[in-house]
């Protein structure tokens, strides 16, 4: 009997560990993707400014709301949340950003989050739609008909969009302290450039300005070309 009660103990015991130990995991896990988070809001904001980061994300927001109005951009519909991360780059001319979308239809079982830029042309700032992100649900939790938590969206978001936001520089003076600078390969990639220099499907547009302005007009000719045909 006594044999017995010391092989129970020995098969509780490392259990009880390994539960810490990967409980912990998860926590520490929380705390780097909240500094990160953190990092990222407070660099790009201190860029801007408070009154100027929060006045662009006011337009941006607008913007959301009167393509959702219009039915401007057809995946983005109520209920959604512009992430109130908005990664800056050193001009101060672009940024990009994340919208949370959950699925709120009883057969869904994924929902999206939208790549979401912002450029500034001529003093006037410019809003527009990149590539899609599907989260399955199955991926992240057990229950595939309740939609993931907006909190859980943003440490998605964190880790496969705004991830690489700032990189690593040493110091020239102090080994031991590590600087940061801004990622400038994440802008570039919001360009969607051809290998023959010009932009995604506008063919004729030269530069990204002009891409822009095409894209956001894009936009409300395919609105009024529809309500035409119809």
């Amino acid at each position: 009997m006594s044999n017995q009660g010391i092989k129970i103990v020995f098969l509780i015991v490392p259990f009880l560990l390994f539960s810490c130990k990967k409980e912990l995991t998860e926590e520490q896990n929380n705390e780097n993707f909240k500094k990160k988070r953190e990092q990222y809001f407070s660099y790009s904001k201190k860029l801007t400014g408070d009154k100027e980061y929060f006045s662009i994300y006011k337009k941006a927001n607008d913007t959301i709301a009167n393509w959702v109005s219009n039915s401007l951009e057809i995946p983005i519909i109520n209920p959604y949340q512009l992430d109130s991360l908005l990664c800056f780059n050193k001009q101060k001319n672009r940024f990009y950003g994340a919208v949370l979308k959950q699925t709120m239809v009883e057969e869904g079982v994924q929902d999206y989050i939208y790549d979401f830029y912002g450029v500034k042309i001529k003093g006037k700032w410019y809003f527009f739609r990149g590539s899609t992100l599907v989260l399955p649900r199955e991926y992240y939790q057990e229950d595939i008909h309740t939609p993931l938590s907006l909190e859980k969206m943003k440490k998605i978001a964190v880790q496969n969009v705004f991830s690489g936001y700032l990189i690593e520089t040493p110091s020239a003076t102090n080994s031991n302290k590590v600087k940061y600078k801004i990622n400038d390969s994440k802008f570039i990639n919001m360009e969607n450039r051809n290998n023959d220099g010009t932009f995604a499907s506008c063919y004729n547009c030269k530069t990204f300005d002009e891409f822009v302005i095409y894209r956001v007009n894009k936009n409300w000719k395919n609105k009024i070309d529809s309500t035409q045909n119809n």
